[in-house]
């Protein structure tokens, strides 16, 4: 059984520089409709892809407190960065470091996007 809902939907990421690590400075988000069915919680086709699959997931999970920074240069140099977010958001995964973005930086990028 299908049913509908709304999904974040990530157009653009942009990252800089800046003297702590690296910043993110643009997203474009919108709210998209959606079907929600019974496949979807099939590894998804890009995660092989993905270049966390090929490091230390403990970086990708850190402890409450801990360091976000080495997965997110991980993140930043991978090619499905944009489709792990999107995942994480249509998901409401609530932990660990998805698309390039914490738990708390996912949070508030939802609440920006309402």
């Amino acid at each position: 059984m299908r049913s509908n809902a709304l999904s974040i939907q990530v157009s653009n990421i942009a990252w800089s520089d800046g003297a702590a690590g690296p910043l993110l400075h643009d997203v474009i988000v919108s709210l998209v409709p959606f079907d929600i069915g019974p496949d979807d919680d099939a590894q998804p086709h890009w995660a092989d892809r993905a270049l966390c699959a090929q490091t230390d997931p403990e970086a990708f999970f850190p402890e409450k407190g801990g360091s976000t920074r080495e997965a997110k240069r991980t993140c930043r140099a991978c090619e499905v960065r944009a489709e792990c977010l999107q995942y994480a958001l249509d998901h409401d995964e609530r932990f660990g470091v998805w698309g390039g973005l914490s738990e708390r930086e996912r949070r508030r990028l939802q609440r920006q996007a309402l």
